[in-house]
């Protein structure tokens, strides 16, 4: 009998434990954050994070990010309108990581083109040109990170061709200002 209580003792604690284990694995569940969601348009996103940090990768191309501010004041192009916030190298290494970090958030579920037609991430070469766009992203910031102009000339190569290959497929026009069709 004192066998049978000792057995029936530790058959409680492993079942206590089990229903231990199994309440904090769904509180760890329910807890986790909800999926990213998709805040604006895909034209918004293109407006406002590719477009401008696309301009200062290429406005490196003429302005030595490496010289002082004062001379590169005068040129009047993205380095010089932003040179208060971020500057040089630094300025172009931001520009850089947002162009890469950008491809996945053209890639949110849920995101819709500013026609209201859903973001075609599901396309093969959607995914093929936003992984361009993350290489490209890449390819700046380590030219930056090198703090070579030449290098950075290279990397906007790179950028430029994966901006052409999307805007060539998903892109109506190149109006003033272009409208996205989403669609191939």
């Amino acid at each position: 009998m004192w066998f049978r209580a000792e057995r029936r003792s530790d058959d409680m604690r492993v079942l206590s434990l089990v229903v231990s284990m199994m309440l904090v694995a769904g509180t760890a569940t329910a807890q986790q954050d909800p999926p990213p969601e998709a805040a604006g348009d895909l034209a918004e996103v293109m407006r406002g994070i590719l477009f401008p940090n696309s301009n200062i990768l290429f406005d490196a191309q003429s302005t030595d990010p490496g010289a002082d501010a004062d001379e590169n004041a005068s040129e009047g192009g993205a380095s010089a309108r932003f040179a208060g916030v971020y500057t040089g190298w630094e300025q172009v290494e931001n520009a850089a990581i947002a162009l890469a970090e950008s491809a996945n958030l053209i890639t949110l579920p849920g995101r819709t083109c500013e026609n209201g037609e859903p973001v075609p991430i599901d396309q093969d070469n959607w995914k093929q040109w936003t992984q361009e766009l993350r290489e490209a992203g890449e390819i700046a910031y380590r030219a930056a990170l090198n703090k070579s102009q030449d290098e950075v000339i290279d990397a906007t190569n790179y950028v430029a061709e994966a901006c052409s290959n999307c805007h060539g497929t998903y892109r109506d026009s190149y109006s003033d200002p272009p409208k996205e069709r989403c669609v191939p």
